[in-house]
């Protein structure tokens, strides 16, 4: 129930806008901004509102060329055509429908020459543009600029000449051309709001803050324009802004001027900003468009397995990877798939997927730590070292976190050989990670704290007292909450103790058995298990060394 109102609330708003909706100005303000989509939407919603003949004829012919520009050319000669029923004098929809037959064996100004119905025609800007456009989508840009120029002597003053001429140069590749005739249309038109879209989305990958100052620009001009908002909504999320993305996007689809490509987009940043809820009936309403869709039905299996708890959340993605071919996957099927097997403990199988992902995506490489981190989990720490040598080899400098998990896996795989050459050497490479933990965190106990462990292997009879430094260094930080540290501290303590309990036997052993000058180590020795049970009065350990001291 609670799904279906809000599809509801969100379907609702197309129709409460369109009561308002009467001229064209927004629907040409997007056909102006490049986006085609959201202009078809505006013109279908607005002919259903129009009674007046002239409106119903201009909307029309902007519809055709949203069709044509679509390459709907059938669509599009279908609304020139009932443009011209609804106001045979309109020139613009006769324009529309020769522009249909322009070609390389077509002679288009005749045909242009039938098309004016008055002398005022011909000095008309707006029909000369009409033609450049017409021009501009037949591939003909020389007869485009031909009619753009026709167009700026008869109307000097206007600055829609300059965003066609700006859009030739566009098509041309020529971007920073274009930017200038687009920057001379705003000029002269300052509320040509289409001149700084055009601007903002074609600066938005190499120049986000000037993409960004055009949509403001555009915002002073015209605030409650709903294209700004769908742009602003794009450059957010190129910039991995999610919820400045979701933000914005949701003010223009709050517009109701939209398409399914524009609500199959507003899902994917619903998706990255983890606003599951409100995503699903989104994706829903675009599968019952276009329920083969292969985008939707990702999107949809991605959101479940996000929003859906226990099994619900692997069967959808599961779902998804077993019906879709595997051509078709991509690099974050297989990633949503191994996250949500590891969620199931399901390691050997995520381990799989991860791998997936990685072939998929080569350039993935921090999915190698993903991997390493699965293989510790499922306690096969040989691989889990291959793999993480291989995210070190990618990662120049590696954070502190993976330092002490490579570090360990070195320290348990020494724990577990019982090749004492091996043995060695893996404790060595847990010692030079966990030195370089320290440099990268000195103020932490962690990396001391491991050094000690490993300095405790290799002084396994504990005379060179190796691990002492470091655990007395691990007690001097630990000391300032030993509340947080006691489980630390009570190891610094017993290792301590029986440090000086080994070195005061080994003082009474040469003095044939006489323990009187090793007083003084005995007394280190039961200081520091006494300290033990200060903060575990019925530690077993200490309680039995203490009773063992004699003196």
């Amino acid at each position: 129930m609670k799904t279906k109102l809000i599809i509801c609330g969100l379907f609702c708003l197309l129709a409460a806008t369109s009561v308002k909706a009467a001229d064209n100005k927004v629907g040409i303000n997007l056909y102006e901004s490049g986006m085609i989509g959201a202009a078809k939407a505006f013109f279908l919603d607005n002919l259903k509102q129009q009674q007046e003949g002239v409106l119903q004829a201009e909307t029309c012919y902007y519809l055709g060329e949203c069709y044509l520009v679509l390459g709907l050319r059938d669509s599009a000669g279908i609304y020139y055509q009932k443009g011209i029923e609804f106001m045979p004098d309109y020139s613009y929809n006769r324009i529309g429908l020769v522009g249909l037959k322009l070609g390389k064996d077509v002679n288009g100004e005749e045909l242009f020459k039938e098309v004016f119905t008055s002398k005022k025609d011909k000095k008309d800007a707006g029909v000369q543009l009409a033609i450049a456009r017409a021009y501009l989508y037949a591939g003909n840009m020389t007869k485009a600029m031909e009619y753009v120029n026709q167009a700026r002597e008869l109307d000097a003053k206007s600055g829609l000449p300059y965003l066609v001429e700006g859009d030739i140069l566009a098509v041309q590749g020529k971007v920073g051309e274009a930017c200038a005739k687009y920057e001379m249309a705003a000029y002269f038109s300052p509320d040509c709001v289409g001149a700084y879209l055009k601007q903002a989305r074609l600066y938005m990958s190499a120049n986000r803050f000037l993409s960004l100052e055009k949509l403001d620009k555009a915002r002073e001009e015209s605030p409650e324009f709903c294209g700004i908002y769908c742009i602003l909504g794009e450059l957010y999320e190129m910039a991995g802004d999610s919820k400045a993305a979701a933000d914005n996007y949701s003010k223009f689809i709050q517009s109701g001027y939209y398409d399914q490509d524009h609500l199959l987009r507003y899902a994917g940043i619903l998706y990255f900003d983890k606003q599951y809820e409100k995503m699903l009936p989104v994706l829903q309403s675009v599968l019952k468009e276009k329920p083969e869709d292969l985008v939707a039905k990702r999107l949809y299996a991605y959101c479940l397995s996000k929003r859906e708890n226990g099994e619900k959340c692997l069967e959808a993605i599961k779902h998804f990877i077993e019906s879709t071919p595997e051509e078709s996957q991509i690099c974050q099927d297989y990633l949503c798939y191994a996250e949500q097997l590891t969620v199931k403990k399901e390691y050997n199988e995520a381990i799989t997927y991860y791998k997936k992902a990685l072939n998929a995506d080569c350039k993935r490489q921090e999915l190698l730590k993903d991997i390493a981190d699965l293989f510790v989990k499922n306690r096969d720490l040989d691989s889990a070292v291959v793999y993480y040598q291989q995210y070190f080899d990618f990662e120049e400098k590696p954070a502190a976190e993976d330092l002490l998990k490579l570090g360990k896996c070195y320290y348990n795989l020494a724990c577990q050989d019982s090749v004492p050459e091996l043995q060695k050497e893996e404790l060595i490479k847990a010692d030079s990670l966990f030195k370089e933990l320290s440099f990268q965190v000195p103020n932490s106990y962690v990396s001391y704290f491991w050094r000690a462990r490993v300095s405790s292997m290799l002084d396994p009879e504990t005379t060179k007292g190796l691990a002492k430094p470091y655990y007395e260094k691990v007690i001097e930080i630990g000391l300032v909450q030993p509340e947080r540290y006691k489980r630390e501290l009570i190891e610094c303590y017993k290792y301590l103790g029986y440090y000086h309990y080994v070195i005061a036997d080994a003082i009474t052993t040469k003095n044939n058995g006489n323990p009187d000058l090793a007083k003084e180590e005995y007394g280190e020795a039961k200081s520091f298990f006494s300290k033990v049970l200060t903060l575990d009065a019925k530690d077993e350990v200490a309680l039995k060394a203490l009773e063992s001291i004699k003196l």
